[in-house]
């Protein structure tokens, strides 16, 4: 009964909008998306201390720029509805301004170093991805407005930490260690909203403002429970294999 069930919501979906003998435009696609993420920090310990680690953590961490480039294939289940799945490479980045002194705090940085006066690690975690999105459009054939709710599951392919520091003369950078291992997977949900322009009879462009939210702790051995959130612009060029039967728009 449940496979039955199956099937019919299956077929529903594939041909809602379409006759039997008519094949759903099919379009594949690149996109480009530069991004900005910050960690969302609590307390995995319930230790007193662990929070002062984390108030000072908040206090001189900030977002940083990273980029997302994906390939990827879409079908228009309906008029108003588009499935789109693809592989993704993703580039996730926070940035830490460091303090100098005598007390040493891993997590803080070179503090006990008295060469330099400033300095700021970004530490950068690349992930490979499969986004998969659910698409609403409403609009006319030229130009449409785009809604879409999305999940793509990471597998953590580096993490890099970079240390620039200072003494006000020169600059110096160099890769470090990082403090803390991330975990080698995160599931990231997505909400989106943007346009689409017709630019010819198979090429169409999209922009969207996209929100991505962490839901998968990224440093499950650490006291600090860390969760990435971004903000990026998605910009893809697409173009139609198949396209929309006549008469739809």
């Amino acid at each position: 009964m449940k496979r039955n069930l199956t099937l019919l919501l299956l077929n529903f979906l594939f041909l809602t909008g379409y006759t039997q003998n008519e094949t759903p435009p099919i379009y594949v696609g690149l996109q480009v998306s530069p991004n900005f993420s910050y960690r969302v920090l609590s307390n995995n310990s319930g230790e007193s201390s662990v929070d002062d680690d984390i108030d000072y953590l908040n206090n001189r961490e900030e977002a940083a720029l990273g980029y997302r480039l994906a390939a990827v294939m879409g079908i228009k289940v309906t008029e108003h509805w588009t499935l789109e799945a693809g592989i993704a490479y993703l580039r996730n980045c926070t940035r830490l301004n460091v303090t100098f002194g005598d007390d040493i705090e891993p997590r803080r940085g070179f503090v006990n170093d008295n060469e330099y006066t400033e300095g700021e690690l970004e530490t950068c975690l690349s992930y490979v991805g499969i986004p998969l999105r659910i698409i609403w459009s409403l609009g006319t054939e030229k130009t449409k407005v785009l809604a879409s709710f999305g999940l793509s599951p990471q597998i953590l392919l580096a993490q890099n930490t970079t240390a620039k520091l200072s003494n006000g003369d020169n600059t110096e950078e160099m890769d470090i260690d990082s403090f803390e291992d991330a975990t080698g997977f995160n599931l990231s949900p997505s909400l989106g909203l943007g346009a689409e322009f017709k630019l010819s009879e198979n090429f169409f462009l999209r922009a969207e403002g996209i929100a991505r939210f962490g839901v998968v702790n990224i440093n499950e051995d650490s006291p600090i429970n860390s969760y990435t959130y971004s903000s990026e612009l998605n910009v893809g060029i697409h173009y139609l294999l198949v396209k929309t039967p006549q008469g739809d728009s």
